[in-house]
């Protein structure tokens, strides 16, 4: 009688041990920034079977959003798209991100003197 005692309830430990050890296949939902939604964890999810380097301007391009460098994350964009190892689905993610980054740089731009 333990040792069935025992048993179940190591099974139902590895149960509850493996069901919250699960990966969720959802990205989360695009921050807002100044009113514009930039979709920095698709842009994430896309490159994270890249190579190191694509995924080093990756970062560095989402680290500039993140701080409102706008104009270094374009340029950092620009080199993802025009890289010629980027994939098809990988450049759709990255022209939709440059657009979106496109609007915030235009809602910040400095007013004329």
């Amino acid at each position: 009688m333990k040792i069935i005692n025992l048993l179940s309830g190591f099974a139902a430990a590895t149960l509850l041990v493996a069901a919250g050890c699960s990966k969720s296949d959802k990205t989360p939902p695009a921050p807002e920034i100044q009113g514009v939604q930039v979709d920095i964890p698709k842009l994430t999810q896309a490159f994270q079977d890249a190579p190191d380097q694509l995924k080093a301007t990756m970062t560095q391009a989402s680290f500039n959003v993140r701080y409102g460098k706008y104009e270094d994350a374009l340029m950092a964009l620009d080199k993802l798209v025009n890289d010629p190892t980027v994939t098809e689905n990988q450049k759709k993610v990255v022209n939709q991100v440059i657009e979106q980054v496109k609007k915030l740089a235009g809602s910040t731009a400095a007013p004329a003197q």
